[in-house]
């Protein structure tokens, strides 16, 4: 520090020597001349300081990764970002040094986002420095986190439609001449279009999207918004959702399916016919590759009518919408038995079923003894009374069509309302024998909405097979309540199974309240349990 002062020091004299070197100065003069000089040599030295920092940090660990490596860093940081703060996230990344933020701006991969919830400024960067790399396109007029408006958006993005890989609009009202304009040109790099007018006042029957020219094109899904399905982009597609449009009859229907018999994915729901007493051709259309197959009619006699028309010898997966009635147990075991009654083999031997319960869904799937999924059936409804029909109906399908020994039940958040209902706890009575429950949801990214109408006590059986309850996202002291419903009195030591209680957390109890924790768990269940605390990290369910 002595050397630093004294080339201060020195640095000092010299400025005072130049000052005066003109005596005809005034003092004023003079002092203004020494300012001029100091800050002449302050800005040298502040370029020098960064040439020092520079070249310092370029012998720093961090800035000996490989490019590839410091990218992979990077997709690792931005895969959990929700859409609304990606470029946020992106822009925090480029100020950890002069390096990284050369990648970040030099990179077009990281810049081919485009949402709803980006500024005009950083829309218009997105699509420079993306340059020909292809574009994710999402809007959403749900919320308050838009900061460009739609027609704004379209605008900028008509011309780089021929990059976009993914088109996700979804807004409300009439926009027949907004989406012409931006859906007009070739899009020869689009794979997947989403559309949706939440009020179903948009139409755009008499358009070719895209010219007919977007031939990657595999994934469609259209609702409330009539269109040219005789198009280019209704034909060959892998996976197709329409809901909320309407079509003359059920026959127009199975011609659109059938200019796509490659599907692998197909969901109808809610789609009224114009002509619905007009006959159906018998013609059966071969989808000889969907494996995902959901049907939601209000009218049950559009779902028979459509389920008997598709032929799908390899679908594994079937959802189905029961609109009310007496019968509804009887229905659910009807169409199972048709639908595995097309497999060309048996299913494989099973290794397991699992009994999932949402709001209005009941979902029953069975693991093969190779560990895959051989087998998911699901039923949605619209009260929690067919609810229980419903239970009836999959409880048969398990034990009669899939011969289950045991299961698993899982209960999400929003279906424990469920169990206030006599009528749906006499049907868990039935259930084949239950090895293990889950409560909650792993995926769930709610702030605190699970847990409205948390009931003051859980009616669920006993389940003496018992061997594994496993919760995600409840509050610890709640954990307790579905508990003393099941084990109303604890096991005692005589008892020859070992229950193990799995509790995943967001944030684990602290340190001073687990001891207290597993000794609760331990007197309502029985001392040889054993108790597991475990991380469950939220993630943000993103649409397809």
């Amino acid at each position: 520090m002595d050397e630093i002062n004294k080339l201060i020091e020195a640095i000092q004299i010299k400025v005072t020597v130049m000052a005066d070197a003109d005596s005809t100065q005034t003092a004023f003069t003079r002092a203004c001349t020494e300012v001029d000089l100091w800050k002449k040599i302050e800005g040298a030295v502040r370029a020098k300081g960064s040439q020092a920092r520079q070249a310092r940090n370029t012998l720093l660990p961090i800035h000996r990764l490989p490019t590839e490596v410091t990218l992979q860093l990077f997709d690792m940081i931005l895969l959990r970002v929700k859409r609304a703060h990606y470029y946020d996230v992106l822009k925090d990344i480029s100020k950890v040094c002069h390096r990284w933020r050369h990648i970040i701006h030099h990179t077009p991969a990281l810049w081919g986002k485009v949402y709803g919830s980006t500024p005009h400024q950083i829309v218009d960067q997105a699509l420079e420095r993306s340059a020909i790399h292809p574009l994710e396109v999402w809007f959403s007029s749900y919320g308050n986190m838009n900061k460009i408006d739609l027609e704004s958006l379209s605008m900028k993005l008509s011309p780089h439609i021929d990059r976009c890989q993914s088109i996700s609009l979804a807004y409300f009202g009439k926009w027949d001449k907004g989406l012409v304009q931006l859906l007009h040109r070739p899009a020869p790099k689009l794979e997947r279009l989403l559309l949706k007018d939440e009020r179903s006042l948009t139409s755009i029957l008499d358009v070719e999207l895209f010219g007919g020219q977007a031939t990657m094109l595999k994934e469609v899904e259209i609702l409330g918004i009539p269109c040219n399905w005789g198009g280019a982009a209704f034909r060959g597609l892998d996976a197709l959702t329409l809901s909320r449009v309407t079509f003359p009859t059920i026959d127009y229907l199975l011609g659109i399916l059938d200019q796509s018999q490659s599907l692998s994915r197909l969901e109808l729901s809610h789609i009224p016919f114009l002509h619905i007493d007009t006959p159906t051709a018998t013609r059966h259309i071969n989808l000889l590759h969907l494996n995902e197959f959901s049907l939601g009619f209000d009218d049950m006699r559009n779902t028979d009518i459509i389920f008997g028309h598709i032929n799908a010898p390899i679908c594994s997966h079937l959802c189905i919408f029961l609109p009310d009635g007496s019968d509804l147990g009887d229905r659910a075991m009807h169409l199972a038995t048709k639908w595995l009654a097309r497999r060309p083999t048996p299913l494989p031997p099973l290794r397991s079923t699992t009994f999932a319960l949402t709001h209005r869904e009941i979902a029953l799937s069975a693991i093969s003894n190779d560990g895959k999924e051989a087998f998911f059936l699901a039923y949605s409804c619209l009260s929690e009374e067919n609810m229980a029909r419903i239970l009836g109906g999959v409880n048969r399908v398990a034990k009669e069509l899939l011969n289950a020994t045991e299961s698993s039940f899982k209960l999400h958040d929003q279906a424990f309302h469920l169990l206030v209902h006599s009528g749906f706890i006499e049907e868990l009575h039935q259930l084949p024998p239950v090895t293990t429950i889950e409560i909650g949801d792993p995926s769930s990214v709610g702030e605190g909405l699970e847990y409205r109408g948390y009931p003051r006590r859980f009616d669920l059986p006993s389940f003496p097979s018992l061997q594994l309850f496993r919760t995600f996202h409840q509050p610890v002291e709640r954990v307790f309540t579905p508990l003393k419903g099941i084990f109303a009195t604890s096991i005692t030591a005589v008892d020859d199974r070992m229950v193990h209680v799995e509790i995943h957390l967001e944030v684990g109890p602290e340190p001073d309240s687990l001891d207290s924790s597993v000794a609760r768990v331990k007197e309502i269940v029985g001392v040889n349990c054993t108790v597991s605390f475990l991380p469950a990290p939220r993630f943000e369910k993103w649409e397809k």
